[in-house]
């Protein structure tokens, strides 16, 4: 992954973006936080100032919406094999609306993937697909 050198501090008065700022933390989502390093630490290893980056967290937190999954996706044939022993419970909900799901992916390459309303089914070919590129 390369530096992310429009991150870096200057004594005086930078600016960072909202796009900076996500790149920055998708570099410690990857790198540093699968081997325990603390986001405080990591910040101050690449020179970007813990409270501009703590406060720009924040706020974006407040954009995350927690989502509740009624019930079980179906699965393919193959995988019923692999689990054909095993029983699964399905849940009903009382409103009965088809899960929709909205997924962006951005690659440390720069490329960045977005689809919206998808349903379980769209979803699982656009992984399949993803996966025949990797």
């Amino acid at each position: 992954m390369k530096p992310l050198s429009s991150l870096r501090t200057k004594k005086l008065g930078f600016m960072y973006s909202s796009e900076d700022l996500e790149r920055f933390y998708f570099q410690y989502q990857t790198e540093a936080l699968p081997h325990g390093e603390s986001l405080q630490s990591f910040c101050v290893k690449h020179k970007v100032p813990y409270n501009i980056f703590q406060k720009w967290l924040k706020d974006i937190r407040k954009k995350i919406v927690e989502v509740q999954i009624n019930g079980v996706p179906e699965i393919g044939h193959e995988e019923k094999s692999k689990t054909s022993d095993q029983s699964h419970p399905i849940l009903q909900s009382k409103n009965d609306t088809p899960v929709r799901i909205w997924v962006d992916i951005r690659i440390s390459n720069g490329l960045y993937l977005s689809q919206k309303n998808l349903s379980y089914p769209d979803w699982v070919r656009m992984v399949e697909k993803l996966e025949g590129l990797c």
